[in-house]
């Protein structure tokens, strides 16, 4: 009996070591992506700092889909040819994250930089507006 308890333990272990997913630690900004924005848009800023002139730099960013509904990106509009975006068209389920790679390329640009990009939302009636700052020295 006590070595069947035994068995039955260490079978139960067994289940429950390595089945459950992983959490990815999310490192870095968080966009969130709300109802609201979904449906009247949203804004916000995410800063470079200073570069060097002629300097290519790249941010990682989260998406955090914080709405009741799978969201994904569907397209992006910038103002500028120095921004790009990359990231997966694949939906993100209602609690989970994906991570984005904004690249802003100095090259030509000099002094303080406002650029726009418009991100298309899957199922949202208005873009994401993130607005891109450098300061080009």
């Amino acid at each position: 009996m006590t070595r069947m308890l035994a068995i039955l333990a260490l079978a139960a272990l067994a289940v429950g070591c390595g089945t459950s997913p992983r959490a990815v630690e999310r490192k870095g900004r968080i966009i969130s992506l709300t109802d609201s924005i979904l449906t009247t848009g949203g804004t916000d800023t995410v800063r470079f700092g200073r570069l060097g002139s002629g300097e290519i730099a790249v941010l990682r960013l989260w998406l955090a889909n914080d709405a009741s509904r799978p969201v994904a990106v569907a397209s992006y509009r910038r103002s500028c040819g120095c921004t790009t975006l990359e990231f997966d068209a694949q939906p993100i389920a209602p609690g989970d994250a994906r991570q984005v790679t904004l690249t802003f390329d100095s090259r030509g640009e000099r002094g303080w930089q406002l650029k726009a990009l418009d991100i298309t939302l899957a199922g949202g009636q208005r873009p994401l507006r993130l607005f891109v700052e450098a300061d080009i020295k």
